[in-house]
């Protein structure tokens, strides 16, 4: 089942997957993917490991083109392509609407998202993932409050607001430089629909594993 749904991506060239993608999770790729943005701003080097990640899945899907935004330090599409990525992983439902729903989270192939993660840990030096942000999430000041880990990890303002993301890049207010994002900003869940979603995203047991703890 997990070859079947991902067998369509495995064929997309590496130059194709690096068109800008949409973002998965908030919306239909049709309304929401943003230009892409090639402002000096947006790039920071990132963090080069000794050893390059493995690059490991369940189903044959092309990790490549995460590994080769997050190497030249484009933040802002490793957090598209990441999202894009899951909600294909997440099967032709998720496809259909245009975004990954809750009760889908637990079904995503656990050597993926094991990638994903190593992916975004090895370039930037430990600051972004998913698990940066269980870790958060489950600190004693944070106390799984995730009010309180949107503070911590800087998704919302000092009116206690959550940044907006939007298209336009002078309307985004999430930050995708490497030094000035607070650890684990990146990557981004959208939460405007509640917080199932990542609630679920944060209880799949591949941020057990020893090597994300």
């Amino acid at each position: 089942e997990l070859h079947s749904r991902c067998l369509a991506h495995t064929h997309m060239t590496t130059a194709a997957a690096l068109v800008t993608l949409s973002l998965a999770f908030t919306a239909p790729a049709s309304r929401l993917a943003p230009p892409r943005v090639s402002s000096a701003r947006m790039m920071c080097a990132a963090v080069m490991p000794e050893t390059p990640p493995a690059l490991e899945s369940d189903c044959g899907f092309d990790h490549v083109p995460l590994s080769i935004a997050l190497q030249s330090g484009d933040f802002l599409e490793a957090d598209q392509i990441t999202r894009d990525a899951l909600i294909k992983l997440a099967g032709d439902s998720a496809v259909s609407r245009g975004y990954v729903y809750f009760a889908e989270v637990p079904n995503l192939p656990e050597a993926d998202l094991a990638t994903i993660e190593r992916l975004w840990l090895a370039y930037s030096g430990g600051k972004f993932g998913y698990s940066v942000q269980v870790k958060a999430l489950q600190s004693k000041k944070v106390n799984n409050n995730l009010e309180k880990l949107f503070d911590k990890i800087g998704w919302r303002n000092e009116k206690g607001q959550l940044l907006r993301w939007l298209p336009e890049k002078a309307n985004n207010e999430f930050i995708y430089e490497l030094d000035a994002a607070p650890e684990g900003h990146l990557p981004l869940t959208n939460t405007l629909r509640g917080q199932q979603l990542i609630t679920a995203l944060f209880k799949h047991p591949v941020w057990a594993r020893d090597e994300f703890q």
